[in-house]
């Protein structure tokens, strides 16, 4: 009876931890990171797609922005060209677009093949919608899941870093150094096995301070940050204490030093 008893309470007890980790906070921030991954990589791999596509009708048209290509291509008709249209999205690069369409080596399109490429370009616009929904998403529950760590980082980069640690508590648990090379686990393994340079960042280079410094700043600046977050994981996890004010004005006075922009 004894034994029949324990076992309950040992699957009582897991059933506990199980149900707590499927609704905690973290796992609702990791799914929805992972969405934001996933959505970037499948409308980056369909805009490539879309680019050959209709590359072939009108190979002559750039356009900087993947935004302003699939705005093109919903609007560009080479046989029956809306100028108007045209002007309103491109503006003074009107002109440029009309003298290459005329001149286009492109091959002729059907008016159902159109619609296809229409179609994709549409869906793709729909991709980015739904990531940039999931992404504001995101940041709310950053925001309230770890407060200190989305006002030093941003709550993007936050919710990247946490998902990347398996969660907040783990997060906390972990040293400066490693927080410093979250997201380079290659580079790192790489180093470990053959002994090429150890990575100076991982995740935390998508900060700004970090990704427009010069390169050989970099390192110094992403250790300072790294030494910054790992605080206030702490005081997200353990404490919930907002002392995040403090931490990110030491951290930009110590990275504007480093930068050589001493006040």
């Amino acid at each position: 009876m004894p034994k029949k008893r324990s076992r309950e309470d040992f699957f009582r007890k897991a059933r506990k931890k199980v149900k707590q980790a499927i609704s905690s906070r973290d796992n609702l921030l990791i799914q929805s990171v992972g969405a934001v991954d996933e959505l970037n990589k499948s409308s980056n791999l369909l805009f490539e797609r879309l680019t050959e596509w209709y590359g072939m009708y009108f190979p002559e048209f750039r356009a900087k922005e993947p935004t302003k290509y699939v705005q093109g291509v919903l609007l560009i008709d080479r046989k029956n060209p809306d100028r108007a249209a045209i002007e309103k999205a491109f503006g003074p690069k009107t002109q440029s677009i009309m003298d290459k369409m005329s001149s286009s080596v492109g091959t002729k399109l059907s008016e159902e093949d159109l619609v296809q490429v229409n179609a994709l370009a549409v869906q793709i616009q729909l991709l980015w919608k739904l990531r940039d929904e999931i992404e504001k998403y995101e940041a709310k529950i950053a925001k309230e899941l770890c407060p200190n760590m989305s006002y030093l980082a941003g709550e993007l980069l936050a919710a990247k870093l946490v998902a990347q640690a398996g969660g907040l508590k783990k997060i906390s648990t972990f040293p400066s150094s490693t927080i410093q090379v979250l997201g380079a686990e290659k580079a790192l393994f790489k180093h470990l096995r053959s002994g090429s340079r150890p990575p100076k960042h991982g995740l935390i280079f998508q900060h700004p301070l970090i990704s427009t410094s010069p390169k050989k700043l970099r390192g110094k600046i992403a250790r300072s940050l790294a030494a910054k977050l790992a605080i206030a994981s702490k005081a997200d996890a353990i404490s919930h204490n907002f002392i995040a004010e403090k931490l990110k004005s030491s951290f930009e006075k110590h990275a504007k030093q480093v930068l050589g922009h001493k006040k």
